[in-house]
């Protein structure tokens, strides 16, 4: 993964801005979706009493600078990652399973590519990502990974509960946390009879984003990488009512995008990038190429391997290019969306000057 720039990014913006005063820190209780209120101020939320687990013992690397990146989402994301067992070193940058490229075995996503083919610094990956995981918190057990509340509550736990001299990362310097999610939400739209005025589409990114907002505050996480939906109306699964599943992925995507916006605006000491995944596969369906033979879908809803290969090759690209804020502040989608979201390649920045 690209991962240098993300220095020079914030030593810029770092420096040219006045730091924020601090806020009060505020400690709430694991609230339910139907509040999905994003915070504005330090918040954190704590685990259960009853709930215990050895902490992680992180190895400290030596020699060459070493970028460290915190993936959450589902099994477009997921390596089967234990966070109890071997953790990222630079001889093994993703800890555990033992081989997750091994695609026989274990998800063969976009995390691999990115980690250790298309990075062009020392990658490691903490990878918390898990099949079946949506952002509609409704699990019982608050350290569920099936859900983006569940996955960040165990993060935070662990690996942002270190003590400084344990953590080898500098979250504000040389640390990416990524967010893709949605299919599994949709799927679950869909199945109840959604349509693409459905107003859980908003409350679930808007609960995504509050997530994202307290990694800001709480973690002074200051990269973030966020990916959108695919083309879900061309999925097997869909194929019942394609045109209704197409006007839902649609507004969530525009919705997305919308939210990129915001945060941007409202978090003006970060970087966040938004990859454009429905174009990139629409793309691979209209000229199959790199690879990409009989279609996109390895089964009635996951992208094969070799889609996830050009995925991590365009993120790759973003990560590693530079490029001035669009004035008008908008960011990068199909433009067939409600949203006036033009494309830029099949990515786009959202930052505070230039983009990584």
């Amino acid at each position: 993964m690209h991962l240098p720039a993300l220095v020079g990014l914030f030593s810029i913006t770092l420096t040219a801005k006045a730091p924020a005063a601090a806020a009060t820190v505020v400690t709430q209780t694991p609230s339910e979706p139907s509040t999905f209120v994003t915070s504005r101020t330090p918040t954190s939320v704590p685990l259960p009493a009853t709930f215990t687990r050895s902490m992680p013992i992180i190895p400290t690397p030596s020699g060459p600078p070493v970028r460290y990146w915190f993936s959450f989402g589902d099994s477009y994301t997921s390596t089967n990652f234990s966070i109890d067992g071997v953790q990222p070193s630079i001889e093994n940058p993703f800890g555990n399973p033992e081989d997750v490229r091994d695609k026989e075995k274990y998800n063969a996503t976009y995390i691999p590519y990115i980690t250790t083919q298309f990075n062009a610094s020392i990658t490691l990956n903490y990878n918390l990502a898990r099949t079946g995981a949506t952002l509609n918190y409704t699990y019982d057990n608050t350290t569920s990974r099936r859900s983006f509340q569940g996955q960040f509550n165990l993060f935070t736990s662990t690996y942002a509960s270190l003590p400084a001299e344990e953590k080898p990362w500098q979250q504000n310097v040389d640390t990416m946390y990524s967010s893709w999610f949605g299919i599994n939400d949709v799927r679950n739209i869909f199945n109840s009879g959604g349509n693409s005025t459905d107003p859980r589409i908003d409350d679930l990114i808007t609960s995504q984003f509050s997530l994202l907002d307290q990694l800001y505050f709480d973690v002074d996480a200051k990269a973030f990488l966020v990916i959108n939906l695919p083309p879900l109306e061309t999925a097997p699964l869909f194929a019942s009512d394609t045109a209704r599943v197409q006007g839902i992925v649609r507004s969530w995507n525009s919705n997305l995008a919308r939210k990129v916006r915001e945060f941007r605006d409202e978090h003006p000491v970060s970087s966040i990038l938004l990859i454009d995944s429905y174009n990139i596969i629409k793309k691979l369906q209209e000229e199959p190429r790199y690879g990409v033979k009989n279609g996109v879908w390895a089964d009635k809803l996951h992208i094969k391997t070799q889609v996830h290969k050009v995925i991590a090759k365009e993120i790759a690209a973003a990560l590693e290019a530079t490029v001035e804020t669009p004035a008008n502040g908008t960011v990068g989608g199909p433009t067939t969306f409600t949203a006036p979201t033009p494309t830029m390649e099949h990515w786009s920045g959202a930052t505070s000057g230039t983009l990584w």
